[in-house]
């Protein structure tokens, strides 16, 4: 049943439209087909058919990818293309205790906080708080913002003595993060490192080698949609490119950190 507080699609029957909501008390959904009055919608159950305007309608409970693509961005977000390939690659399961460096919009803390469930713990760094209050506000829509610790400043500074099953790491300079994300994590945990441009991966790839990193892969997904329509099923006339590459590693033993194993 839709009670207030809850994100809502409503998706247009025979369109392509949708908009993402959330039903608060008193506020009004305006859209080129007429307008919704959200408190019309409680006591309601996902999946009925509604009219907006002259149009039928559906309620639909949003994914996660919803809400990905919904969200007021402060910095560039992570697509889902890319969020499904480093849960996977960073193995990340119940119980796993997971770092990430820096927040952003929330949208890889929001999918740790929910593959790590209750018994896991996910521990982010963000060094602007600005960005960190908006990934705050993000994560409580998208994931599971009690099993997040939030850190206002550098990883560098970090001084839990938990260490990491994985770490994440998403920052403008990834080279000047990498040694002390190494540091955090336990012998034979994953490292996941998104490097925008080419000149980082080489940088990144360079220093791994020297921080007992092994089995080192570099990836970039794509991904490319097709219309759904049988008697012309053919690709979508535009698909998102190339939006970051992925290296990932392993760490081992035999290196030494500042002195330290």
């Amino acid at each position: 049943m839709i009670q207030y507080g809850d994100s809502i699609l409503i998706m247009l029957e025979h369109e392509e439209a949708k908009y993402f909501s959330e039903v608060k008390r008193g506020s009004v959904l305006k859209t080129h087909y007429g307008n919704l009055i959200m408190d019309s919608l409680v006591g309601r159950e996902f999946g009925e058919k509604i009219r907006l305007g002259l149009r039928d309608a559906f309620l639909i409970k949003p994914s996660m990818i919803d809400g990905i693509f919904s969200l007021k961005r402060s910095t560039q977000i992570v697509y889902p293309k890319d969020v499904a390939f480093i849960l996977l690659y960073l193995d990340i399961k119940p119980g796993d205790v997971v770092y990430e460096a820096g927040t952003g919009t929330g949208v890889m803390t929001s999918a740790f906080s929910r593959a790590v469930c209750e018994s896991g713990k996910v521990v982010s760094y963000e060094k602007r708080q600005d960005f960190l209050e908006k990934a705050q506000k993000n994560v409580r829509h998208l994931g599971h913002i009690e099993r997040v610790t939030f850190v206002s400043g550098d990883v560098a500074e970090c001084k839990e003595s938990q260490k990491a099953d994985a770490f994440f790491l998403d920052v403008p300079e990834p080279s000047a993060s990498l040694e002390s994300a190494v540091s955090i994590l336990k012998k034979s945990g994953r490292i996941c490192i998104l490097c925008p441009t080419a000149n980082q991966v080489q940088e990144t790839v360079t220093i791994l080698g020297t921080l007992g990193i092994i089995d080192i892969q570099v990836w970039e997904i794509l991904a490319r949609s097709y219309k759904a329509n049988p008697e012309r099923f053919r690709p979508e006339d535009r698909m998102v490119g190339h939006t970051t590459y992925l290296v990932f590693g392993i760490k081992v033993e035999g290196r030494k950190l500042n002195g330290k194993e």
